[in-house]
């Protein structure tokens, strides 16, 4: 009845990967993402050895037995720091959070004698899993007794679930009501990936009483898990707002006002005060805007110091003197500035278009300025902007 069971846990693995590498293509320049592709592809490794177990395929993988036990293991401490990272994009690791790869390092020294079984001890291990579907509760897993490393490695999980979960909420609950509004989506995505591991291991808590007591593997409860993974996958496909927050979470000003972002003039580059008499700065300043040259994606320092009649590097001294910003800065402000000028006419089907026409050369170089300037990401701002 239930032969379609590894099928699906194939198909979920199978989609899992392709998730993980747009994950990379897609978010690559962000290094907390890295945590993420780690964490899925975990979780895709032991769906994977679920199928390999159930369709008897690990004859011929005889390499996967045992490194579950590992992987199952790092999964919780990836988890952690995906979530503390998102959370703190500000912050640095302090030394103590390193304890949090020393459960997994002792089950990995732990199982590895039986890593490095050779290929017929393996096969009768799988023979005695076949006849007796505890069998390998019942032995020793390398160095660590037998019927230790699974439960106590599902406990450490639903643990750290929780434990994720307790974080984001002590987060909303530091940087008030403004950082849970701008970071809803987000924070739902973190509830979500940190509540959905804590039920894998719940689902594997049950699946490990059914094998204690002598029953068959599960397959209602594996059906249950490869549903949650495939769910979890399209939420985040079907979040732009989440995807735009992928280099961590915004954490609003401790000084901000009422409105959402600042004033249009704070965005445009301005001519600092002691410099505003100046006819000559001001006519450089209204060829540098009116030209609209900053438009190209191929717009840079060279080319526009050169629309100027200026040497490059004189050119860059001056945009840090009389506007008291770098030129990268005075660049993207520029970008930021004609985008928002022009944001009635765009929405979420249209903003990919808007983000070159404003000059930008990627979606990443885009979302980092805006929120940088702007203090939110485009999706909040335009959905803010809609309701408004």
């Amino acid at each position: 009845m239930f032969d379609f069971v590894p099928y699906l846990s194939f198909l979920t693995s199978g989609i899992g990967v392709l998730f993980s590498v747009y994950l990379f293509l897609r978010f690559r320049t962000y290094p907390k993402v890295y945590w993420l592709i780690l964490l899925i592809f975990s979780l895709v490794f032991l769906e994977f050895y679920i199928f390999a177990l159930t369709s008897k395929q690990i004859y011929q993988m005889l390499f996967l037995l045992r490194v579950p036990n590992i992987v199952r293991a790092f999964v919780p401490t990836l988890l952690y720091f995906y979530v503390w990272t998102m959370l703190h994009p500000k912050q640095k690791w302090k030394s103590y959070q390193y304890l949090h790869f020393l459960f997994p390092l002792v089950i990995l020294i732990g199982v590895m004698p039986d890593i490095l079984m050779s290929a017929s001890e393996k096969r009768a291990i799988i023979d005695g899993y076949y006849e007796h579907n505890n069998f390998l509760l019942k032995k020793p897993a390398g160095w660590i007794p037998p019927g230790m490393v699974q439960p106590v490695s599902i406990l450490f999980g639903i643990s750290y679930g929780i434990y994720c979960l307790w974080m984001i909420y002590q987060s909303k609950k530091r940087y008030a009501s403004p950082f849970a509004f701008i970071n809803k989506q987000s924070l739902i995505w973190l509830q979500l990936l940190s509540a959905a591991v804590m039920l894998y291991f719940l689902l594997q808590f049950y699946q490990y009483l059914t094998l204690v007591l002598g029953y068959s593997f599960d397959p209602p409860s594996q059906i249950f898990k490869c549903t949650i993974a495939i769910s979890l996958f399209t939420y985040f496909m079907s979040s732009p707002n989440v995807q735009e927050n992928m280099d961590g979470c915004i954490i609003p000003n401790k000084h901000e006002n009422e409105t959402i972002v600042p004033p249009m003039e704070k965005i445009c580059p301005q001519i600092l005060p002691n410099y505003q008499q100046d006819e000559t700065i001001q006519q450089t300043d209204r060829l540098m805007k009116e030209s609209y040259c900053y438009l190209n994606p191929e717009c840079d320092l060279t080319k526009m110091a050169k629309m100027v009649d200026q040497n490059p590097l004189k050119f860059s001294k001056y945009i840090k003197t009389y506007y008291g910003i770098s030129f990268v800065e005075f660049l993207n402000r520029l970008k930021i500035h004609y985008f928002l000028t022009h944001v009635d006419h765009v929405d979420q089907f249209t903003l990919e278009t808007y983000i070159y026409q404003s000059g930008f050369a990627n979606r990443s170089t885009f979302y980092v300025a805006f929120k940088k300037y702007v203090g939110v990401n485009p999706s909040f701002y335009l959905k803010e902007l809609k309701g408004k």
